[in-house]
């Protein structure tokens, strides 16, 4: 008698599919869960407005705000970036202008097309650093913007 009201080994096949069914919504329930907290947890709220790469890595400052999405200059292993296309040395300053020509075209002349951020590694020489600052102050980037880490700098060693 006993063992006709078992849930577990139930004598009727309806209780049983009952159970099974119960058990798998159960389980997906748990599963979603899990994979929208993951998900949460993995993105952030502002977007990814840079890729940083493995040898890359940027200076910290005591000071920084949230990060816009502006045109980036990037400056890796003695080679400069413009929105990761590769620009030779020489080519900086009519790359730059063009950009800015673009961004003033697009944005109707109304919001200030001349901000520009820099991504570079520490150790970047200054040279490097110099040659970029140069060519987007003579083409009209007024503004420029130094990736970093928010920490303190005291904490860097060369």
């Amino acid at each position: 008698m006993l063992d006709s009201l078992s849930v577990l080994r139930p004598a009727s096949g309806a209780l049983q599919r009952k159970v099974v069914t119960e058990l798998l919504l159960t389980a997906l329930v748990d599963a979603f869960s899990i994979l929208v907290i993951f998900l949460l947890m993995s993105f952030s709220s502002t977007g990814e407005i840079l890729f940083v790469g493995r040898s890359m890595e940027l200076p910290k400052s005591n000071q920084a705000g949230v990060l816009e999405r502006y045109p980036v200059v990037k400056v890796e292993r003695g080679q400069i970036f413009l929105e990761d296309q590769l620009v030779p040395a020489g080519r900086l300053e009519a790359a730059l202008m063009e950009l800015h020509r673009k961004l003033f075209e697009t944005q109707g002349g109304q919001d200030n097309p001349g901000i520009l951020t820099i991504q570079a590694d520490r150790r970047s020489k200054y040279d490097e650093l110099n040659q970029v600052v140069v060519a987007a102050g003579r083409v009209g980037f007024n503004e420029l913007r130094f990736a970093v880490l928010m920490g303190s700098a005291d904490e860097e060693t060369p």
